[in-house]
């Protein structure tokens, strides 16, 4: 399903570039579990990022069931990201004016894919999904760390995508919120079939994935069955 071939990355913000991933190979297949590890420093994000098609890789390519997301354009990069991926980032990016039921809806308003009616259920079935469907009126700032990064998970189901791709999901909690989120991620993932690719420090999360890979220094440095 995913596929990444020989990918670098090299950031040119001052005199000396930054070389951060350097010639990563990986495959993510339809509905499977990978969990990414390393050191700060090591790249993880940046390949997250690159993986998910926020960013573009200096060299190498990243094909999406054999598209290359590299040749999109800009808003076609956009219009794949909304339809087919869903984002869970450490600081979760929700908008404080917004309800959780609005910040939910907001990624299939972008496109206007339905109207607010027709995609007011949707929204409440994946509050529901992580617990959160009694919050749906209340702003961000009503809610506990633990619920804001679930209402983030909301939000990336409302597509229905076919992967969801995690960015230190747990890296703001304590360790027992931190491990009921990611209880229910793995609920989720098992559940809907979708594929999940997981970055984070904590080694207990990343073996209850189907494939552990270590980065270090912009390259795998060892992966392993779980």
């Amino acid at each position: 399903m995913l596929e990444a071939r020989h990918v670098h990355k090299t950031y040119r913000t001052g005199a000396v570039p930054l070389h951060v991933l350097k010639g990563v190979n990986l495959t993510v297949a339809p509905g499977e579990f990978v969990a990414v590890t390393g050191p700060s420093g090591a790249g993880k994000s940046t390949l997250l990022h690159v993986l998910a098609g926020l960013d573009v890789p200096s060299q190498g390519d990243v094909l999406w069931e054999g598209r290359s997301l590299a040749k999109m354009t800009d808003r076609q990069r956009a219009h794949f990201r909304n339809r087919t991926i869903g984002v869970i980032f450490q600081f979760y990016h929700l908008l404080p004016e917004l309800s959780a039921l609005e910040n939910v809806m907001l990624p299939a308003l972008v496109e206007a894919q339905e109207g607010r009616r027709e995609l007011r259920p949707r929204a409440l079935e994946c509050l529901e999904q992580v617990r959160l469907k009694a919050r749906a009126a209340h702003k961000p700032s009503q809610l506990s760390g633990g619920e804001l990064q679930r209402l983030a998970m909301a939000r990336a189901l409302i597509n229905r995508p076919k992967v969801i791709f995690c960015d230190e999901p747990t890296g703001n909690l304590d360790s027992q919120t931190g491990q009921a989120v990611m209880d229910l991620l793995v609920d989720l993932h098992q559940r809907q079939h979708m594929a999940l690719v997981l970055v984070t420090h904590e080694h207990a999360f990343a073996q209850l994935a189907d494939r552990w890979l270590g980065l270090q220094d912009g390259q795998f440095a060892h992966e392993a069955a779980t």
